[in-house]
């Protein structure tokens, strides 16, 4: 398949009222002059963004309230977006981290990140997949999973299991759909400068993250050129690659070494079996 032109097409983006999905609505509008789908819980986000694309890059934008984190907006989301426009490529960029102790994250916490970081995300990508295909255009979806993903990485260890099946299932998806003409990327960027990275816990660790608006146009640039898996800047590429090349055991015990003295000096000591979160 060609690389994508995405002008005066429809895109679909999840996530998008903040960080890395409106940065990346904001470089199709921008670099691509697509029509935005945005979607995320906050609307009123939602409207401001699509003020400003609308103004400064003459493109069509559309909002959508939805909260991701249960199952049934999946699919009323996919009804309301195909409903009126025709869209030709989604980024499935929804998603919310854990960066503590395993124990800190309580039972409801953990079931939330599985819905949103999995079950939506998948079940939307069955409802678009079918329909991009019977469109017969050449359209595409990205997943948005992480770096985390690629190894086990101690701190983030629930959020590091969902981006791990999100990189296997969009990998295996990209071999499935390529003879049926939709592509299927993977996109794992390391750590972004984003509200989600902005508390205290992330200071020993803010030199690592890259820029959200470096970051969002090389989703964009994966997106467009129908990439396999992606994983943006040069040091998060040797990363991954020493991943592949290093015993894991190893590569983990220095990632877990790093987060736990960032950890520590924001004065976040394991909870005690007291304080840990229980199940309901």
């Amino acid at each position: 398949m060609k690389a994508m032109n995405l002008k005066g097409r429809w895109v679909l983006v999840t996530g998008a009222s903040s960080g890395l999905g409106a940065e990346m609505a904001r470089v199709l509008a921008r670099e691509h002059q697509a029509n935005v789908v945005l979607v995320a819980r906050r609307l009123d986000k939602l409207e401001a963004l699509e003020k400003e694309l609308e103004a400064q890059h003459q493109v069509d934008v559309r909002c959508i309230a939805a909260d991701l984190s249960r199952e049934d907006e999946a699919e009323r989301l996919f009804q309301v977006a195909t409903g009126e426009i025709d869209l030709h490529a989604a980024v499935l960029n929804a998603g919310v981290t854990h960066f503590g102790h395993h124990d800190e994250l309580s039972w409801d916490a953990f079931k939330q990140m599985l819905a949103l970081n999995i079950v939506t995300t998948t079940r939307l990508t069955s409802l678009l997949l079918p329909y991009l295909e019977r469109r017969g255009e050449n359209g595409a979806v990205m997943l948005v999973s992480s770096m985390a993903g690629l190894a086990p990485t101690p701190y983030q260890s629930a959020y590091s299991a969902t981006k791990a099946y999100l990189i296997n299932y969009g990998c295996s998806l990209h071999h499935e759909m390529a003879p049926r003409g939709v592509s299927v990327t993977t996109f794992a960027p390391g750590g972004i400068i984003t509200d989600m990275t902005a508390g205290e816990r992330f200071n020993s660790l803010r030199g690592w993250l890259m820029p959200v608006d470096v970051c969002a146009r090389a989703a964009i640039k994966a997106l467009t050129r129908r990439e396999y898996l992606s994983v943006p800047g040069f040091v998060y590429r040797v990363g991954s690659v020493l991943t592949r090349l290093l015993p894991q055991r190893f590569f983990a015990a220095k990632v877990a070494a790093q987060y736990r003295k960032s950890l520590l000096d924001s004065g976040a000591a394991a909870p005690s079996p007291a304080s840990r979160p229980t199940q309901p």
